[in-house]
């Protein structure tokens, strides 16, 4: 009887459905195991960052700061980060970064680019300034700001890496982050000793996949240059895709 009576059971829809719950219930329990704050999660850049970086006062460049949106990301993450921030479009500096910063002892404002080497570059202001860059927008078809309009060109001082973080006596810089619209190998070129000695923890960039600015390098020749100084990806976040292929990302890479 209990056979039979057993046998019944295991063939009742409510036991398999039953065993079907506990089973993804299981699974779901290994896949929260896995997702824990104190590991890397290849998916969420905020974890993944804090799990990298100190969690107190890490030292940080935000290039090409814009309106401060990653700057703001720092300061919600990180306890007491030092943002050295820098921007070449003088009007958003004047307008909205400093204004937001005034008084801090945390932030510092730079009116100026980075690139490869010190001097002044013409630098055209877009109608959408999150895409003002220093090259020339691509007409490609596959680029969809191609029709975006540059309302004006300024000349702006251009400084690096390697000078400021010898001029200001920084120490080990634990987050250089760089947003600059095509020009970032240009960037990373200005801190070649910083990199060198490994004394930058992680860079964070954006990675372009589509021709959006004439000249602009490619992914593998970032990809490259920072592998020949000692980098690693450690992941891709915040990924765009047009066409069923990704346009662009924002890349993370630690010193090996």
């Amino acid at each position: 009887m209990k056979l039979t009576s057993h046998a019944t059971h295991i063939s009742s829809p409510w036991f398999v459905l039953r065993c079907l719950i506990s089973m993804l219930l299981g699974r779901s329990n290994q896949v929260l195991q896995s997702y824990r704050k104190d590991r890397i999660s290849h998916v969420n850049l905020e974890q993944d960052l804090r799990v990298l970086l100190p969690q107190t006062g890490p030292l940080m460049f935000d290039v090409g700061a814009n309106k401060g949106q990653t700057l703001a990301m720092f300061q919600r993450v990180f306890d007491q980060p030092v943002i050295h921030a820098f921007e070449p479009n003088k009007s958003l500096v004047e307008k909205v970064l400093t204004p937001a910063h005034a008084g801090s002892t945390k932030v510092v404002i730079n009116a100026a680019a980075l690139g490869a080497e010190n001097g002044a570059l013409t630098f055209n202001e877009c109608d959408n300034n999150e895409l003002s860059s220093f090259l020339p927008m691509e007409s490609s078809e596959q680029n969809p700001f191609k029709d975006r309009v540059v309302s004006s060109s300024t000349t702006v001082p251009v400084w690096t890496v390697d000078g400021y973080v010898t001029e200001h006596g920084l120490p080990q810089l634990d987050l250089l982050k760089i947003d600059t619209q095509g020009f970032d190998l240009q960037v990373l070129q200005g801190a070649r000793q910083q990199l060198s000695a490994g004394r930058i923890s992680l860079v964070m960039l954006e990675i372009n996949f589509i021709p959006m600015y004439v000249g602009q390098p490619t992914f593998g020749q970032v990809d490259a240059f920072l592998r020949e100084h000692g980098y690693a990806l450690v992941d891709m976040y915040e990924k765009i895709y047009q066409n069923n292929r990704l346009a662009w990302c924002t890349g993370l890479y630690q010193k090996c």
